[in-house]
C-alpha cells in the first residue's frame, strides 16, 4: 500500500471518528434529562432490562414503549 493511500485512509477514518464524536455529544446534550434519570436508576439497581430502559426513556421522548421479540435467532431460523 502506498504512503499516500495510507494517509488518505487515516484522514478518512479521522473524519468519520470526529463526526461520530460530534453526533454523540449532540445526543448527550439534547437528552441530558433522560440520561440523568437513567444514571439515577442504574446507581440504585445496577442493571436494567430493555423494557425498563425503554419505559424510562419514554418519559422523555414521544416514542411508544414496544415489547421486543426475544425469540433466539436460532429458533427463528429453524422455524
Amino acid at each position: 500500500m502506498s504512503e499516500k493511500l495510507a494517509e488518505d485512509i487515516d484522514s478518512s477514518v479521522r473524519k468519520i471518528i470526529e463526526s461520530a464524536y460530534e453526533v454523540a455529544k449532540s445526543h448527550i446534550r439534547n437528552n441530558r434529562d433522560a440520561i440523568d434519570k437513567l444514571v439515577e436508576v442504574l446507581l440504585e439497581k445496577e442493571t436494567l432490562t430493555g423494557d425498563e430502559f425503554r419505559a424510562i426513556l419514554s418519559e422523555f421522548v414521544d416514542a411508544p414503549v414496544l415489547k421486543v421479540n426475544r425469540t433466539p435467532v436460532r429458533e427463528m431460523i429453524n422455524a
